[in-house]
């Protein structure tokens, strides 16, 4: 039986994905901006991800903590997105390592929660003792933490099992957001936020699945929030509903995919982009319990060998990817020379396969809409070595549920590009939320927990080496782009955007010239 080259199979599948996403019956140009809405003091965001709670210590994090919960809440420190290892102040103005399994923080004495409560080193601790005792889908980013003190009305210290140099990051994502303790016993918390954000959501005007309407919390400590616009959030399912709401006036800012950038720019609308992280194939069932292939090292390699990195981000991610080799981008856990390990080999990959005693296999994989693209270029390289991934689209805000539960053997869950520390905890360790298998290597358990408690950057860094190598070699994870997160947005209405976890913090309406009096 003949063979077609794969390029032949992506690109006809592509031709019909791509043309799929063009709004009907026009071509780059026809779109004509709509006049600005009667709202003019709203920014209006259409996003992929719709509201699963506002619950910070039910929450996850990625997509829910930067469209929702940085806007009501505030961690006690708050993410360096240039530098994870740094981070800024947040509800916490400093703090001090007493050793190296005690640090004390110092709280901001001018702090509300939006019902009047405010915001002190007793409500920390409660925050603290709270998150540990719900065990939410982020608790084993704070494994580390024992308790929680205060020292004073402003003073909080934490006690920690073991030293941890990603604590100070994980307490700016939903670990550390800070809930009035008054509202603990809330029965509608995760519809109706109690924090001491920059924004207030509106409920009464809101309506789940449709719009979320946030207005700007004029009692917010922070001066810089004093012009925040109010703020409509829209979950659109897919891209080109996406750009299609933006073409149309509905709303301002979309977050749209590499096929919807053309046709954005022909509207006249301004794109923002940005490194994101990496999407792939998550290994879930490494010992072959739902697909006894998958137990075997060759046959993961096999897909790692069958499919063109490169060719998917030129042609389904039109230059918004790159390839990625490694779960790690140049950085702690980044090795130069596991760049070399994959390439696209057809046939390595059907000896791989055959070596294993493998003519042939299937399985299935949960794909979120806007990555269907993405996932069928893959179905089109691996049919040509004979396996066959059948793809189920889900619905958005599940694919984190699904990567800690036992239906499928691969996840296809976005990864950031950040330490290792965190991954390690989420998708690799034996306990990692991402692990529902209970998967254990023990030479990667004992490389990530020695590196996770050292203080030690030489240890860490040769560790982590060490641990990538194994997690690449062994296809732990099977990375395939480093993907850009796109935005379009209306350069006429809004200043500020630029693509990172705090977007929707720091846009802002354009101020508007006065309209001249009449006669002038």
């Amino acid at each position: 039986m003949s063979r077609l080259p794969p390029a032949l199979v992506l690109a006809a599948i592509l031709c019909g994905l791509v043309s799929a996403t063009l709004p009907a019956c026009s071509k780059p140009g026809d779109e004509t901006r709509p006049p600005a809405v009667a709202d003019d003091r709203t920014v209006r965001f259409g996003t992929a991800t719709p509201l699963v709670t506002f619950d910070p210590h039910l929450a996850d994090t990625g997509a829910p903590f930067e469209t929702y919960l940085v806007l009501v809440y505030d961690g006690l420190t708050r993410l360096n997105t240039a530098d994870f290892s740094k981070p800024y102040p947040g509800l916490a103005t400093s703090w001090t390592w007493l050793d190296p399994t005690t640090v004390e923080f110092q709280l901001r004495r001018d702090v509300r929660f939006i019902d009047g409560e405010r915001f002190d080193a007793p409500a920390a601790k409660a925050n603290m003792e709270r998150m540990l005792r719900l065990e939410g889908p982020r608790i084993n980013t704070v494994t580390s933490l024992h308790s929680a003190e205060a020292v004073d009305d402003f003073t909080l210290r934490l006690h920690l099992h073991f030293p941890d140099p990603t604590l100070l990051y994980n307490l700016g994502m939903s670990p550390g957001m800070m809930v009035s303790p008054a509202a603990f016993d809330n029965p509608d918390l995760d519809l109706d936020p109690v924090g001491t954000g920059p924004w207030k959501y509106d409920r009464a005007n809101s309506a789940i699945g449709e719009v979320h309407r946030f207005l700007p919390n004029t009692e917010y400590y922070d001066a810089a929030f004093r012009d925040a616009p109010r703020i409509a959030i829209r979950p659109l399912v897919n891209n080109r509903a996406r750009l299609n709401a933006l073409i149309s006036g509905q709303v301002d800012l979309a977050e749209v995919g590499p096929a919807e950038t053309a046709p954005a720019q022909a509207g006249g609308f301004a794109i923002a982009a940005d490194s994101s992280g990496w999407l792939g194939l998550t290994i879930l069932d490494r010992a072959g319990e739902l697909v006894p292939e998958l137990g075997d090292p060759r046959v993961r390699q096999a897909l790692g060998f069958a499919v063109d990195r490169q060719a998917i981000a030129d042609t389904v991610f039109l230059g918004y990817a790159q390839p990625a080799l490694q779960p790690m981008a140049p950085g702690l856990g980044h090795d130069p020379a596991l760049e070399r390990f994959f390439s696209h080999d057809p046939d390595r990959a059907r000896a791989l396969l055959a070596e294993a005693g493998v003519d042939g296999f299937s399985f299935s994989v949960p794909v979120l809409p806007q990555n269907t693209a993405l996932y069928e270029a893959v179905q089109a390289y691996l049919r040509q070595v004979n396996v066959d991934m059948r793809i189920k689209v889900i619905e958005p805000g599940t694919i984190e549920a699904l990567a800690r539960t036992r239906e499928y053997p691969m996840n296809t869950i976005a990864y950031p590009n950040f330490d290792p520390d965190s991954r390690h905890q989420a998708i690799w360790s034996v306990t990692a939320g991402f692990n529902p298998f209970r998967y254990e290597d023990p030479r990667l358990e004992w490389l990530g927990r020695d590196a996770r408690r050292s203080l030690d950057e030489e240890l860490r860094a040769r560790h982590y080496r060490e641990y990538f190598n194994i997690v690449v070699k062994q296809v732990l994870s099977l990375p395939l782009v480093y993907f850009d997160e796109i935005v379009a947005y209306d350069p006429d209405r809004l200043t500020g955007v630029r693509v990172d976890r705090y977007m929707l913090r720091d846009v802002r309406l354009r101020q508007t010239p006065p309209v001249p009096p009449a006669g002038s």
